[in-house]
Formats: structure tokens, C-alpha cells, sequence
């Protein structure tokens, strides 16, 4: 059996490397088979081995992880396809040859599309011009034409909502069509874009983020195109702004809604025709970028009420990709709450208890992922011990406070808080007030049940230690 790994991001992204002798290791030692110049690498991070005609792949102790499509692993068997995250950068593990291209059908009108063979030619000549080797370009443009699964990317999840995220993705990826990403606040646009990125035939250029509310007008007017020196007080020389910088990349704007009139002429002109001047400057520069942006407004609306211009959103809007909440996903819950605790640990081994996935599933996210992660985040950082237990998560999340407004919103939750004070009351009932046996017959920790009292304000029981 051969085998092989193909970079597809990190300091070699583009390489492709055949898996040799009895023991891989991958790491920043430059005595490894497989030395990478990644900061975040261990000098002997993880290895590949060949076990009864399997690969298996093993940690071997490093500091940051390793994970196989998201998921944090100290021994794992590697299939083909799978996506190994060491650092920040990423290979793909494949045994097969490249495939031949698909045969070109019908779509579902009957119309012959030859798209994908033209993305495959086109990425494998973008590879060679970017001194990628032939084998990998080969190889890269087999993945980003969407013969082989997308992996290139950092989002974790196996939900239907997620698998068609990743499919979009994989759609969107090789052309490069301007993207517009909606959803709510935390449900992870800029990893989508960075997907986007990473699966594209820049990938081996910059990705060049930057927040459109996060700086006022003239703050952002410079950041984006640049300025000259003398432009206006304080700037003593010429400066780069992110589109230059960007060249041949991708720039991310998120908040795009956020733009100040002025700005969005500017950015129409640098989608229309791929250029601008810096501020206090009059000679044109012309960049090669790809937009992506994204938003948790509702542009057209934006639109509607003159705030947004037209034109502009029709240029953005050309395809467009939706986050989904994390209350539409929550079998990922486990997963990304695992994800974390890897990520916040550091090289521990830290686990969660029944109770804690309990109430992570409980819980509504209005801030979604985001919020997930700062509430793990939260529970390592403050734990007593290597196992994170429904006390070592926010109070918001064992029971949320009661709604103020009205409506058949409130008093849904309310009834179920409710529901839940009767459970509780019954189960200290049958046990005697044993708030212990209370919580085994609950099938709950004890110090969550202590907290469900406190939240849920039941004060009308014996109890009993």
C-alpha cells in the first residue's frame, strides 16, 4: 500500500509527500522524514505508522494537539480523505492515485457542463505557474474540483447542516465568483471564508481579514487601500493597505453592512474593475483579489431603506453561503465542546462529564459557536480537575434567567422551568430529602443539582445530607 501527504496549508502548503519506513514523524525537527517550519508544530508532533497494511497515526505528546477532520486524537486509523491538523498546517492523507476525471453528464436540464474538467486544467496551471511540483498540483486540483471530500478547513461538525456548508464550499471554492456569507453573530463566516480560501487556487497567497465596524470611517478607509505619505497628520510614509497587501489572495470583509457610503463607491470600483487609489494618492493600483464577505443583516433590507447601495450589493451577492445557528446543529455539540477543551488544554487530557453535555445541549446559544467556545474556554481555565463538569460551566448555561417579555415565547420556558422544579421536588421527596440520592435518582451530578436549586429558586424542600 502507498500513501501520501498533501499540504494544503501551512509553510508547505502545495507539497505533496510520500509516506516511507516503518515510523512517519511529522514535526519542526529537521531530522524528522517530514520537517515543517510551523511555529505552533512540536519538534516531534505526531507520526504515521504501517500496522497490518493500516496507517495509523499518533500523537506523541505534542503541545497544541493533533486533530484528524476537527477532532482532537492520540491514535487514530487514517482512511482516505482524512484531513490531519497539526500546528497550522494542514495535510491530507491519501492512498489511492489521483482519479481520472468524471465523466461529463447532463445536469438537470439536460445542458452539458465540462466545468469541473476546466477547474482541474485551470488549478493544475495556477499550481505549476506557483512553483508547485506536478504530482501535487495533480493532487491539488483533484481537491479543490471536488473529486476528493473538502478538507481544507478549521470548522468542525458531521451535522446535515454542516455537510451542506462544506458541499457549498466545495462548490464555490475553485472559481472566483465574489462570495457574500450570512448568519447570525458567532456561527463561524470567517472559517467558512478561510474554507474558501484554503480549497481555492490562491491558497498558497495571503487571506487578509479585517472588520468593517471595527474602525471609524477614515481609520477604515486606510487599512483597506492605503495612503501616501504626507496624506494627512501622523502619516510619515507610505502604507499598504489590505488589498495590496492581499494581491493574488483573498481579503475578508466582515460586517459588510457596517460600510459608510463613501466606502462602498470605493470597493464597487475595486470589484468592477480591480483597482483604486491610496488616500492622498492619485496613481492608480491594480490588484488581483478575491472578495468574500459577510454580514448578520439583512442587506436587501439595508437596501430597501437607502443604506446600502444597490449596485453593490448585487456585486457581492453573486453566490452566497448561510451559516447555520448552533441550535440547528446541536448533535455538533460534543464535538466542538471536545474541539476546545483540546484547544484550551494545552497538551492535557481533558474530558466532559454526562452532566456537562447535558446541559451544553440544553443550552439555546444565541451566541452560538462563539459562545460555546468562551464558555469551555471558561470551564479549563477554572476547573479543578481534568474533567469538565456541569459546575464548571457559566451559570447561564445550567439554567438561563427567566424571560421578562411577554408572549408564548416566555411562557414556553417558563413552563419547562416549571416541569423541572417538579422533577426536582419529587425527586428529594422520594429520596427522603438526600439531596445525593436526590441527584442519582435525577441522574445528575450533585453539584448540579445544588445549582439547578439555586437557578430554578427552589426553596421549599427538606433537605437531608
Amino acid at each position: 500500500m502507498t500513501a501520501r501527504l498533501v499540504a494544503l496549508a501551512g509553510p508547505l502548503c502545495g507539497e505533496a509527500f510520500p509516506i516511507e519506513g516503518p515510523e512517519w514523524v511529522v514535526g519542526r525537527d529537521p531530522a524528522n522524514p517530514l520537517s515543517i517550519p510551523d511555529r505552533l508544530m512540536s519538534r516531534r508532533h505526531c507520526a504515521v505508522t504501517l500496522v497490518n497494511n493500516r496507517y495509523h497515526l499518533r500523537d506523541l505528546g505534542s503541545s497544541n494537539g493533533t486533530f484528524v477532520n476537527g477532532i482532537p486524537v492520540e491514535e487514530r486509523v487514517l482512511e482516505h480523505g482524512d484531513r490531519i491538523r497539526a500546528g497550522d498546517s494542514v495535510l491530507l492523507f491519501l492512498t489511492a492515485e489521483p482519479v481520472a476525471a468524471p465523466p461529463v453528464v447532463p445536469d438537470a436540464d439536460g445542458a452539458i457542463d465540462d466545468r469541473t474538467t476546466r477547474v482541474g486544467e485551470t488549478l493544475r496551471a495556477a499550481a505549476r505557474r506557483r512553483g508547485v511540483p506536478d504530482s501535487a498540483g495533480d493532487i491539488l486540483a483533484e481537491v479543490l474540483a471536488g473529486r476528493v471530500t473538502l478538507q481544507a478547513h478549521d470548522m468542525v461538525g458531521d451535522s446535515p447542516a454542516m455537510r451542506a456548508v462544506y458541499g457549498r464550499i466545495r462548490k464555490l471554492a475553485p472559481s472566483d465568483c465574489t462570495v457574500l456569507i450570512g448568519g447570525e453573530t458567532g456561527t463561524g463566516k470567517e472559517l467558512a471564508a478561510r474554507a474558501i480560501h484554503q480549497n481555492s487556487h490562491r491558497a498558497r497567497r495571503p487571506f487578509v481579514a479585517i472588520n468593517c465596524a471595527a474602525l471609524t470611517e477614515s481609520l477604515l478607509e486606510s487599512e483597506l487601500f492605503g495612503h501616501e505619505r504626507g496624506a494627512f497628520t501622523g502619516a510619515h510614509s507610505l502604507k499598504k493597505g489590505r488589498f495590496e497587501i492581499a494581491d493574488g489572495g483573498t481579503v475578508f470583509l466582515d460586517e459588510i453592512g457596517e460600510l459608510a457610503a463613501p466606502l462602498q463607491s470605493k470597493l464597487l470600483r475595486v470589484l468592477q474593475h480591480h483597482e483604486f487609489e491610496r488616500v492622498g494618492g492619485t496613481r492608480t493600483v491594480r490588484v488581483d483579489v478575491r472578495v468574500i464577505t459577510a454580514t448578520n443583516r439583512d442587506l436587501a433590507a439595508e437596501v430597501a431603506a437607502g443604506r446600502f447601495r444597490q449596485d453593490l450589493w448585487y456585486r457581492l451577492n453573486v453566490v452566497n453561503l448561510t451559516m447555520p445557528p448552533l441550535r440547528d446543529r446541536r448533535q455538533d455539540i460534543p464535538s466542538l465542546a471536545a474541539h476546545f477543551a483540546a484547544k484550551y488544554a494545552r497538551g492535557r487530557s481533558v474530558e466532559l462529564s454526562a452532566d456537562a453535555l447535558q446541559a451544553l445541549d440544553a443550552h439555546d446559544w444565541p451566541g452560538n459557536v462563539r459562545e460555546l467556545e468562551n464558555a469551555i474556554e471558561r470551564a479549563v481555565v477554572l476547573g479543578s480537575s481534568d474533567r469538565i463538569t456541569a459546575e464548571d460551566l457559566p451559570d447561564m448555561l445550567i439554567e438561563p434567567a427567566a424571560e421578562t417579555d411577554s408572549g408564548t415565547g416566555a411562557a414556553f420556558h417558563e413552563g419547562v422551568r416549571e416541569e423541572k422544579r417538579r422533577l426536582i421536588r419529587e425527586a428529594i421527596d422520594r429520596s427522603g430529602g438526600n439531596y445525593a440520592a436526590a441527584a442519582r435518582l435525577l441522574g445528575l451530578n450533585p453539584t448540579y443539582l445544588h445549582r439547578l436549586l439555586k437557578t430554578l429558586q427552589i426553596k421549599d424542600v427538606a433537605a437531608r445530607r
